[in-house]
């Protein structure tokens, strides 16, 4: 049964990567040391910027994410109050606009000329990449992005700065391939069509599901790298009748392929699925609702058990503008300026490379946990130096040495019409630095 994003029906796949005793020990061993000498009250004046997608085919994310920050930073001046802290805390809102290079003024503009030493966004992998490297790198400005970064992201020289809230690109094919299987009884014995677009994030993506689907003894009947010639490839994308087509692309590729994909006669939406950048609200009006009725995709979630992931769904709803609904990206955006405070609050400063020297140990197991609804507890363990794990909107992140989280949950949505929650795939993985 279908439902709206808050009260969502409990369909869980599970996905262990690794093993589970090395995921427990070597993230216990990445979990700060609380010492008691931590930086006891300080002074701090915060600016956190955000840089989202506000126009655009994307806006009604960017939106989704705005309301989100905004809903974290009223969590965090209460707690603030409650501590009787000396902490001034603020957000500016950029819109990233249409490219990587447009991100990069948004972010220059937020850390430049506005005083932010803590960025949230863009919301793009290619963005996060690009800003990384021009802006938080150089000017020493932690940069948290909500939505999953790519290996390239992850092997930066960065020194701690760029981390990330969202499961990252790595575990997306392994995911998509336990929630196909799950949808059809099992990989075995059944036959996916792969299309991914021409680049890093198709190809990560597609050769990670091939594995894991071919690990499984299911069978990848086509392997289609998408070109400008979509029309001729329309036909080979539901060659040979599959139980599903995965489709990994981006919003603005997959409206171009979806005109070749209906008119070639043997396109059924029901049978497709996609990765989590065909994950928009806005997609069902961009291409037509019929041609995508039916269609599944996968994008980080939010643990529907977890206590704290089901308080900032209701939060989320209550909180104005009540016409603005909850998207993908929103619980990702929400604990990154969360985090952005904390930081601060544990290094005793707003500088960005002293905030990043933090963060890791504020999110891996090995401390005492506290929820976005613990902040004031939070604060004063931080101050008092000790060791905390935070538990966001998003689930327990638990971030590794390149600051992507090792656990958390990919929500499985069908757009029937709307864009609806009809499950959950959980995900964990051992952090890199263990042996």
């Amino acid at each position: 049964m279908n439902r709206s994003l808050r009260g969502r029906p409990n369909i869980r796949v599970a996905l262990a990567v690794g093993a589970g005793l090395a995921l427990g020990l070597g993230l216990a061993a990445c979990g700060g040391g609380g010492n008691g000498n931590g930086p006891g009250p300080k002074s701090l004046d915060l600016v956190i910027g955000n840089a989202l997608p506000l126009s655009g085919t994307s806006k009604a994310l960017g939106e989704s994410g705005q309301k989100a920050s905004r809903l974290a930073l009223g969590q965090i001046k209460q707690a603030i109050a409650e501590v009787g802290s000396d902490h001034a805390v603020r957000i500016l809102n950029q819109d990233q606009g249409a490219d990587s290079n447009s991100a990069v003024d948004a972010a220059r503009t937020l850390v430049n000329d506005q005083g932010a030493s803590c960025l949230t966004g863009p919301w793009s992998a290619d963005a996060v990449a690009q800003t990384a490297k021009d802006i938080a790198i150089p000017s020493k400005t932690l940069e948290i992005s909500p939505v999953p970064v790519s290996n390239d992201t992850a092997d930066l020289s960065d020194h701690d700065l760029i981390d990330s809230t969202a499961l990252p690109e790595s575990l997306q094919g392994s995911a998509l391939s336990k929630a196909i299987g799950g949808a059809l009884g099992g990989q075995q014995g059944h036959t996916v069509n792969v299309v991914a677009s021409n680049n890093a994030y198709g190809d990560t993506i597609s050769q990670d599901f091939i594995e894991a689907w071919q690990g499984q003894k299911g069978t990848v009947g086509g392997h289609v790298v998408l070109t400008p010639l979509l029309s001729t490839q329309a036909s080979q994308i539901t060659a040979g009748n599959p139980n599903a087509v995965l489709i990994i692309d981006d919003l603005n590729g997959f409206s171009q392929l979806v005109p070749a994909l209906s008119s070639s006669g043997s396109w059924d939406a029901h049978a497709a699925w996609g990765s989590d950048q065909l994950v928009n609200p806005d997609l069902p009006a961009l291409v037509g609702t019929d041609a995508i009725n039916g269609m599944r995709a996968l994008a980080p979630g939010a643990p529907e058990d977890q206590a704290a992931s089901s308080a900032f769904l209701q939060a989320f709803e209550s909180a104005p503008p009540r016409t603005v609904k909850l998207a993908p990206s929103a619980a990702q955006e929400f604990d990154a300026t969360v985090l952005c405070y904390l930081a601060a609050v544990a290094a005793g400063s707003t500088d960005g490379q002293k905030m990043a020297d933090e963060l890791v140990d504020i999110t891996a197991p090995g401390g005492d946990e506290f929820s976005w609804q613990q902040l004031p507890e939070a604060i004063r363990a931080l101050e008092d130096g000790k060791d905390i794990d935070y538990r966001g909107a998003s689930g327990p992140i638990d971030m590794d040495v390149h600051g992507n989280p090792t656990a958390g949950v990919f929500d499985v949505y069908q757009y029937s019409p709307d864009l609806r929650v009809v499950g959950e795939v959980s995900v964990s993985k051992p952090n890199p630095a263990i042996p």
